[in-house]
Formats: structure tokens, C-alpha cells, sequence
């Protein structure tokens, strides 16, 4: 083939500095010792063309530096891997996806498990809670408490009490419900900060009295008030009732994971503390300078010991004291190390890929190599320009990693945000550490797949490499061994993570067919809140909101309920017979719910004994409640419970009647067997904070306009909020293990492919190493279907031995992922079976191409080529 000029010209530029590349370290040595053999140069001047390059590089070889000579190593690598465009596409593109899953994961769990909070001397916050001993179990802190703590306490500089709830807020638009908190004056002083503009809260302020005040979110007074500085002594209308506007908290600021728009005092009489609710609000602390946090838990483990002690409250509790940052993750830290697992394994499968293949193409050069050696090159040397060219590899694999993971982040948290419940997600972003961490994982690669390549290529016999025939070379044993077993580490590893996906999409299934004791098919819900201070006007709104809902045609049923099912409950504890000696030591734990007539039936579960709530049970009527399947079971097995009397922990305590039993309800999530529950009556236990249930024949949506205008009638201060099908619910609390599985299963599926490219190039490499081989076998009669079987035997025995290890370490890594599961064990043979024989069909699939082509050479042709 006839080159045209130019082309004559570049080649005979780039051989040029290709030659000073090769002899510029042996020049000395070959000149002044004479080491080089004559053939040796007429084999490098076969090889790269007689350009006359002695000279030159002898005149210029003292001149050279080390950089100089980088440089050199960089500009020689570029041009070899412009000369291999496939070879060089196929390897960025392994380390590109390796690379950017690593990038992706990394960035989410840098945000959530490595980034400090964003407030000054972070490690100084706590969060308190108070502990029911009996039952091990964290809850929320009573205000009587908080105040002995706040007297007692001398770990801390500030504590602060706080509470969530929406706020009813007057806007252009009518009535909205917005997220808002009630909080004592020392909050901004715990987290380290001030208002961006005006004040907080002064002590009086947050004591009982007419304290018409109101602190606003920093985007709240950007979208509302459009950032106006004179923001300071205007006012807004909360409820029924203008507010002063006496402060702006700064930006981004976030009481741990809440972003209230709205702040309001918390009216706490230190004198009568337990007069302000029941534990239901949220503590958060600063220690001292100085102060552990053990020695901080030591203290208030003797405070709650004396409090327990002294008053019928705090009988059988504790206190539960962590730093914020550990608080915030603990739920995030496990998927995330298990997700961070999976891409690096994915990695290791795309740096082995990479490494068979410079293995491969350390065997073609090894001729080239032989030369550089013959003429003085040192190991070193050799092996230098080798890891160079790695690093070329790994930089562009790394670049296209970076731009594929930004993608990939962004997409990622394009998400349900119900499904990221990772803590702090809203803080992802792609920053100068996750930039470093993806340069270090570039540099990391570059040696984990082109050292060992490097090394085997400098290792080779320069006398044998210099008489081999033709331009490559032929592979030992060694190099075999070594590329098998790159191969079977890379089966190994995809069948861990195949077993992994394979667990958890059985748990999504097994979490798709729960029953949660409800009927959720046309069903809408939407939440109010009911600020009004007097419990019979919010027991009578809500029972006229129900009258005019159940006048609306298309309107089967309608209730309330607090808190729905799947999203929590209020624990509690109750004793039979009468109120006295109410403590956590002597009362029995259950769960508590409050409901108002109708609910069981808009929601559609079985009453299975006595009667439901009616109009009749209203406030100054007999007390009653109604208790599920599971209390039956557990208090009361051998003995009818209707009739009998109770007593429950609640606001309002009184002996109660059981007038109903019914089914049991998941209000604890999907994966938590249903808990003993008691259901008391809204209308004589009115609440604040209600969800309004209505079942309908056909598509809810309809209703919704309606039922808001209905709202607005009664109350036009009353905002509607959150509303959702109970189906839609129920998808949301699927997201997170939907979410894990299909993060894991994709990186499964990758793990999967780049495997069986391995495979695939491995055995299609033997194949054409053994072309003379199978020619002599089909010139001596062997049949093409032997041959076939004899390539497929090689690469199904590499797969069954990567197989077996892969089962193994699925097997001991099945503790660490067993928390993630549910309704199937860590050691599910029917998902080990199932990986198994995909596993097997994928490798049998990749091994057939090469296989085939092995069956049809000529034997004319493989033995004329040798």
C-alpha cells in the first residue's frame, strides 16, 4: 500500500522522535560499551525505519532533563493510543463508567457522611432525647424536663426546646399552611448563629402571654416580601391575628433536618412546665468548650436518675444524648458504605478489564519493548513510559468519569425526594473534594490496572522477543495465568453484586404485596391544622367539616385521623382500670391514635367486634376507645375485651370503656409487623393536628377543589394542605427501597456487562492464539463441534470458579446487607440460583461468538499463515 507524501512525512516525523524516545536512556551505554548487538539496530531500524537517529540522540542525550523526558513519555503514549483508537475507546469508556459511579456515590455520601454541618463549632450540637428504659426506645422530650435540665445542667452553654407544627398563614392567594416552628429564645444562640436581619426572641417572649411575634425564613422573605430591608416591624397574619415581623433568620439555615418558613415563640412557664403538653417536642444542646460529649452523658444520665427519683412523670425514663451530625446520618450511613461498596467493586471490575487488556497488548509489544532493552533501556525506564501511558488512560477515563457522574448526580437527585431520605441531600453538590477524590481515583486506577502490565511487559526475554517472527509476540503460561485470573476476580465480584441486587428487588416484591390493613384505592387525604385553644370548637369544627363532606355527592365515607398509617404513630402506655400511678414503670406499652367517627370506614378497616365512633361520643359523654386485633392478642387473650376499662397516657386522662376491636393497621412503616394500638376519640380528645380521609367510588382528584371550598366556608383562616391518595402514599414509602434496589441492580448490570466483555476478550484472545492449534485439529479430522466445546470448556471453567468464590463472598457479606431486607433471608437459595444460572447463560453467551469463530477456520489458511 502506497502512503500518500504528507502522510510519508508525519510517519517519518513521529519515527523520528519515537527512536530518541527508545535510545535516548541507552545511547551512552550502547556507544561507549558497545552492549548493543548489530542486529539488535538493524531490528530497530526494521522497526522504526532508517532515519539516521544515532547521532542526534548521542549529541542531545546530556542535554535532556527528567521533565523534559516526562514530556517526552506523555507525547509518545498520546500517539500510541491515537494509533489504537478501539483499544483506547474500550478502556475510557470502562474507566468512564467505573469512574462516574464512584464520582456519583461519592458525591451523596461526602455531602451526608463526610461534610461537616453547616454552623459554626459543629461537633458542639447535640440533640436530647428522653428514653423509656423498659423498652429501650427514644422519645420526644417533656417541656418539664427541659426546664430541670436547662436548671441543672452544666455541660451545656444553651438548650432549646422546640415543636413543629404548620402554621395557617393569610397570603395574596387566601389562606396557606405553612411549615413553622414554636421554639424557646436560645435557639439561634445553640446553633451558633443571629438572624440575618432584626433580632430572636427575647426570654419573655417565650413565656405565656400576648406575644404577637413572628421571626421569618430567609427565602420566605425573599419570595414573599421580595427581599425588602424594611422588612423589620411589618406584620403578617397568622390565623386570625397580625403578627410583628421582628426578625430574619440567615440563609439556608435549617433546624437540623426542618426548614420552617415560619418562626414563633414557645410560651413555657418555667413554674408550671408540665402544663405546656406532653412529650412532643424536640431538644437540641451546646456543649461547652471543652466539654465532652461523655462527660455530657454522664451528667444527664444522673439528672434523668434524680428526676426519675423525685417525680411520678419521669418514672421509668431516661436521657438519649448524641452529637446532631451522628443523629442526622444514622439512618444514611449503611446504604451508603453498601453503595459505596458496590461502585468500587464496579471499578475493580473495570480496572481488571483494562489490565488484560494492556496485558494483551504488552504481549504484541513485546518485540518493541526487547529492543528498548537490547539498547540500554533500563527496567525502569521501561517500565515508566508503560505506567505513563496508564495514566493517560486513567486521566481521559477519568475526565469523561467526571462529566458522567455530574450527569449522573443530577439525575439522581432528580429523584422523589421522598426516596433520597439520606439526611442532608439537599447539600449535594459536586465540590473541590469530591473534584479531588475523582483526580485520586483517576491516579488510583492508573496503577491498579497498568502496574502489573507494566511490570509482566518489562519482565520478558529480550533475546527471545528480538528472533520472534512478525511484529507481536505470543503469551506464556504466566501471562494466561494471569489473565485467567483477572477474569474469575471479575466473575467473582459481579456475582456479589448480582446476589445484592437480586435481595433487595425480592424485598421491594415481598414489600409490594404487603397487606397494610387498609384499603388505599380512592382514597384522599389532605392535612389541617386547628390552632383554635378551645378543645370543643375544634371537636365542633371537625365534626361539622364531616357533616358537609358527606353531603358532597360521589362521597362514600369520611374521617380524621392525626397521623395516617405507614408514616407513624404516637406511642404511649395505658393500665386497666382506673388513671392512678400513670408512670412508664407500671403502664403497658402501646400505641396511640386519635380519630374521629367515620375514619374506620373511609379508610376500610374491618371492624371486627363491638361498635364503631358516633356522633354520640362527644365531649361530657362516657369515655370510650377501641383497640386493634393485635392489643387483644397481647393484653387480652383469655378475656372479651369490650367493656373493659382503661386507662391511657394521653392529654386527657380518664378511665375509659373498649367498645370495639378492629383489624390491624401498619402505622409504623410496611416493613413493622403492626403494634397493639389504642384509637381514642377526636371528639373528646380534641387535637391541633388532623388528616381529613375520604373515600370515594371513583378518581379522588375531583373532590379536592370541592372539599377546600368547603373548608374555607367554615374557616377562612383554615388552610388546606398535603393532599395526596393513600396510594400515593403507600408509592412513597416504596420509594427508598425501590430506590436502593434499582441503584444497586443497575450497578449489578454494569458489574454484569463489563464482566462479560472480560470473558469475552479473554476467550476470543486464546482463540486466536490457538489458531494453528485448532487448524491442525480440523486438518486431522476433529469436528467443528469439538472445537466449539473445547473454547467453551476454557472460558464455563473460568466462570464456575469465579462463580463459586462469588457465591462465597455473597455469603459472608450477607450480614452486612441482611438490615436492608425484608421477608428474605441473606442466604435466599432461590436467589442464589437464580444469579447463578444467569450468571452461567451471560458467560456462555459471551464465550459462544469467539467459540463459533473458532469452528469456522480454515485449516489451509491457520497453517499457511504459520
Amino acid at each position: 500500500m502506497k502512503w500518500p507524501s504528507w502522510r510519508r512525512t508525519r510517519r517519518a516525523a513521529d519515527l523520528d522522535e519515537e527512536i530518541r524516545g527508545h535510545l535516548e536512556m541507552a545511547a551512552r551505554e550502547r556507544i561507549e560499551r558497545g552492549q548493543a548487538t548489530d542486529d539488535a539496530e538493524r531490528a530497530a531500524r526494521r522497526e522504526f525505519g532508517n532515519v539516521g537517529l544515532i547521532k542526534e540522540v548521542t549529541r542531545e542525550m546530556w542535554g535532556w532533563a527528567a521533565l523534559e523526558r516526562l514530556a517526552q513519555d506523555v507525547r509518545y503514549g498520546v500517539r500510541l493510543l491515537r494509533r489504537s483508537p478501539g483499544f483506547t475507546f474500550v478502556a475510557v469508556v470502562s474507566l468512564a463508567l467505573g469512574i462516574g459511579a464512584n464520582t456519583t456515590i461519592f458525591t451523596v455520601l461526602n455531602a451526608v457522611l463526610v461534610r461537616p454541618l453547616a454552623y459554626p463549632d459543629p461537633d458542639r450540637l447535640t440533640i436530647l432525647f428522653e428514653r423509656v428504659v423498659q423498652k429501650d426506645q427514644d422519645v420526644s422530650v417533656h417541656p418539664f424536663n427541659f426546664v430541670e435540665w436547662q436548671r441543672r445542667a452544666r455541660s451545656f452553654d444553651a438548650l432549646a426546646l422546640i415543636q413543629a407544627r404548620p402554621v395557617n398563614a393569610q397570603g395574596d392567594q387566601g389562606a396557606e399552611q405553612l411549615p413553622g416552628v414554636w421554639f424557646t429564645s436560645e435557639l439561634f444562640r445553640v446553633f451558633g448563629v443571629a438572624p440575618a436581619l432584626g433580632r430572636a426572641f427575647t426570654a419573655d417572649e417565650t413565656t405565656p402571654g400576648d406575644h404577637p411575634v413572628v421571626i421569618i425564613s430567609h427565602d420566605f422573605w425573599q419570595s414573599r416580601f421580595a427581599s425588602d430591608p424594611d422588612v423589620i416591624g411589618k406584620r403578617m397574619t397568622i390565623g386570625s391575628r397580625a403578627h410583628e415581623i421582628v426578625g430574619v433568620a440567615p440563609a439556608r439555615f435549617r433546624i437540623a433536618s426542618l426548614a420552617p418558613a415560619i418562626y414563633l415563640p414557645l410560651p413555657l412557664d418555667s413554674a408550671k412546665p408540665e402544663s405546656v403538653g406532653s412529650r412532643a417536642f424536640m431538644c437540641f444542646g451546646r456543649l461547652k468548650p471543652g466539654a465532652s460529649l461523655e462527660s455530657a452523658r454522664a451528667e444527664m444520665t444522673s439528672i434523668a436518675s434524680d428526676l426519675s427519683s423525685a417525680y411520678t412523670l419521669d418514672r421509668g425514663f431516661g436521657v438519649s444524648l448524641f452529637r446532631l451530625h451522628d443523629y442526622l446520618v444514622k439512618d444514611s450511613r449503611l446504604i451508603l458504605s453498601v453503595l459505596m461498596a458496590v461502585v468500587v467493586s464496579v471499578l475493580l471490575i473495570a480496572c481488571a478489564n483494562v489490565a488484560s487488556l494492556l496485558l494483551t497488548r504488552g504481549i504484541a509489544r513485546r518485540q518493541e519493548l526487547a529492543i528498548r532493552a537490547s539498547l540500554g533501556a533500563s527496567r525502569f525506564r521501561i517500565v515508566r513510559q508503560l505506567i505513563v501511558e496508564s495514566l493517560l488512560l486513567s486521566s481521559l477515563g477519568g475526565a469523561a468519569g467526571l462529566l458522567l457522574g455530574a450527569w449522573a448526580t443530577r439525575a439522581l437527585l432528580g429523584l422523589s425526594k421522598t426516596a433520597l431520605t439520606f439526611g442532608r441531600v439537599d447539600e449535594v453538590t459536586l465540590d473541590s473534594h469530591v473534584l479531588a477524590f475523582t483526580i485520586a481515583a483517576s491516579s488510583t486506577t492508573a496503577v491498579l490496572f497498568g502496574l502489573l502490565p507494566a511490570w509482566e511487559a518489562s519482565r520478558a526475554d529480550v533475546q527471545r522477543a528480538l528472533r520472534s517472527s512478525g511484529r507481536g509476540g505470543s503469551a506464556d503460561r504466566h501471562h494466561h495465568r494471569l489473565r485467567n485470573a483477572l477474569v474469575v476476580g471479575e466473575v467473582a465480584i459481579a456475582v456479589v453484586l448480582l446476589v445484592g441486587a437480586g435481595l433487595l428487588l425480592r424485598t421491594f416484591s415481598n414489600l409490594v404485596r404487603i397487606d397494610p390493613g387498609f384499603q388505599p384505592r380512592q382514597v384522599l387525604t389532605m392535612r389541617l391544622f386547628l390552632p383554635n385553644p378551645s378543645a370543643a370548637k375544634r371537636a365542633d369544627f371537625v365534626e361539622e367539616l364531616l357533616q358537609r363532606v358527606e353531603s358532597l355527592p360521589d362521597v362514600r365515607a369520611a374521617g380524621t385521623i392525626q397521623y395516617l398509617p405507614i408514616g407513624g404513630t404516637s406511642g404511649t402506655g395505658f393500665r386497666f382500670g382506673g388513671e392512678q400511678g400513670l408512670d412508664a414503670a407500671n403502664t403497658l406499652p402501646t400505641n396511640g391514635a386519635l380519630i374521629s367517627r367515620g375514619y374506620f370506614a373511609a379508610m376500610g378497616i374491618p371492624l371486627l367486634a363491638g361498635r364503631a365512633f358516633g356522633s354520640q361520643d362527644r365531649i361530657g359523654s362516657p369515655r370510650v376507645v377501641i383497640v386493634n386485633q393485635s392489643f387483644v392478642k397481647k393484653f387480652s387473650p383469655e378475656r372479651d375485651p369490650l367493656g373493659r376499662t382503661i386507662t391511657v397516657v394521653w392529654s386527657n386522662q380518664a378511665p375509659t370503656d373498649i367498645i370495639g376491636v378492629v383489624g390491624d393497621v401498619r402505622y409504623d412503616g410496611l416493613t413493622t409487623e403492626p403494634a397493639p394500638t389504642v384509637y381514642l376519640p377526636h371528639a373528646q380528645t380534641p387535637g391541633y393536628i388532623m388528616h381529613l380521609v375520604v373515600r370515594t367510588p371513583g378518581s379522588p382528584a375531583p373532590l379536592v377543589a370541592a372539599v377546600r371550598r368547603l373548608v374555607g366556608q367554615l374557616d377562612p383562616t383554615q388552610a388546606v394542605t398535603a393532599v395526596k391518595t393513600m396510594e400515593d402514599y403507600l408509592s412513597e414509602e416504596m420509594a427508598r427501597p425501590r430506590l436502593y434496589a434499582s441503584l444497586v441492580g443497575a450497578f449489578a448490570a454494569l458489574a454484569l456487562l463489563l464482566e462479560a466483555v472480560g470473558l469475552y476478550g479473554l476467550v476470543a484472545y486464546v482463540v486466536g492464539q490457538r489458531t494453528h492449534e485448532i487448524g491442525i485439529r480440523i486438518a486431522l479430522g476433529a469436528k467443528r463441534i469439538s472445537v466449539v466445546r473445547m473454547v467453551l470448556r476454557q472460558g464455563m471453567q473460568l466462570a464456575a470458579i469465579g462463580l463459586i468464590l462469588g457465591v462465597a463472598g455473597a455469603l459472608a457479606m450477607g450480614r452486612v446487607v441482611s438490615t436492608l431486607l425484608f421477608g428474605v433471608t441473606a442466604a435466599d437459595p432461590l436467589t442464589y440460583a437464580a444469579v447463578s444460572l444467569f450468571l452461567l447463560t451471560v458467560a456462555l453467551a459471551a464465550a459462544v461468538i469467539p467459540a463459533r469463530r473458532a469452528a469456522l477456520i480454515d485449516p489451509t489458511v491457520a497453517l499457511r499463515c504459520e
